[in-house]
């Protein structure tokens, strides 16, 4: 039997949340689908629930491996998907209903080497309740015809999860295994546009993202933040590829100051919710600079860069003054993206 889509869930410790992301793929209304559970290298009660699911539906697989990481977990699933298309759902999320159908057909239809869905994103409360958090949702755009910089304003922030992915796309391109604590979405994402403009958007909602209190998707330790600026050189670099690749030259200096002033901000918003010590911060800022006086067009016009976005703004502003410390004061948040 073909395979239309394989679908890649790399699971850690999830013997809470993963009968949920499960039932939601096998509620999925797509014939032709594998769903490849790749456990690494649990030690609660997961292994357990993958077998039993995988005894109850024969889409189902379970791949196991020692403890390595999201982004190997992801690279095991690939080296084994049969899919003609691939698609990634994380332990403790849901695929909405009609999903993988709406994806697989606007692929097939505009015969796109990938397409980005729009997507629910939820944060728990401190009472243990979530909240959705609300943003804008884009309009439908093609990338071959609408640009790199259209295509990156309407479909917002390069998760993978919201996306499917045409398998002779990827040509055995893997996750940079050296993002242990997040980016790694943004850095493969980037990679696969310098290869290709066959990228659709489409605003329907696709994907339910659960922001947990102790999700991996927030940064709330030293440790996790180290990670994440270490791989601010290879998101950059993954940008300023993608950008040059995809742009005229006009373009691209109209761009590349705003995939940099994504990382400015992306930064901030990790110091913040980190609280991170002094020390940590003037280490993050220097690390950042250095990767950003790499590249042509050091200065940054922060109202070019902006719009109407006023966190940005600010971000922006206060990072050309160098007291970026003063971001946390101004937003007034403990946490948010």
């Amino acid at each position: 039997m073909s395979i239309r889509v394989s679908i890649i869930i790399p699971i850690y410790n999830a013997a809470s949340t993963l009968q949920a992301a499960v039932d939601s793929l096998l509620r999925q209304d797509l014939a032709e689908v594998e769903f490849l559970l790749v456990d690494d290298g649990s030690t609660d009660e997961t292994p357990e629930v993958c077998h039993r699911l995988a005894s109850q539906d024969s889409r189902v697989q379970v791949v196991t491996q020692k403890n390595a990481g999201i982004c190997a977990a992801r690279n095991r699933g690939l080296s084994v998907a049969r899919g003609e298309y691939i698609a990634f759902c994380d332990d403790d999320d849901e695929f909405l209903p009609g999903a993988l159908r709406l994806l697989y057909e606007t692929a097939e239809r505009e015969q796109a080497d990938i397409v980005r869905g729009n997507y629910q994103l939820f944060r728990e409360q401190p009472d243990g309740n979530f909240q959705e958090q609300r943003h804008a949702e884009g309009r439908y755009c093609r990338m071959w015809e609408d640009g790199y910089a259209a295509f990156l304003q309407n479909s917002g922030p390069q998760f993978v999860w919201n996306a499917l992915y045409k398998r002779s796309v990827l040509q055995n391109r893997k996750f940079d295994e050296r993002c242990r604590y997040g980016l790694e979405d943004f850095v493969f994402n980037a990679a696969l546009y310098a290869g290709t403009d066959k990228a659709v958007y489409m605003p329907d909602a696709v994907y339910c993202h659960y922001e947990r209190a102790q999700s991996t998707s927030l940064c709330q330790s030293s440790r996790a933040l180290q990670g994440r600026i270490v791989a601010l050189d290879l998101w950059m670099g993954a940008e300023y590829a993608a950008v040059q690749s995809r742009c005229s030259e006009k373009e691209s200096r109209r761009l590349w100051p705003l995939r940099k002033a994504e990382a400015i901000t992306f930064l901030m918003h990790q110091l913040r919710d980190a609280r991170a010590p002094a020390a940590l911060r003037r280490y993050a800022w220097k690390t950042l600079r250095g990767v950003l006086a790499a590249y042509p067009s050091r200065t940054l016009d922060f109202w070019q860069g902006t719009g109407q976005n006023k966190k940005k703004t600010a971000a922006l502003l206060l990072y050309q003054l160098r007291m970026q410390r003063l971001y946390d004061l101004l937003t007034g948040e403990q946490r948010g993206k």
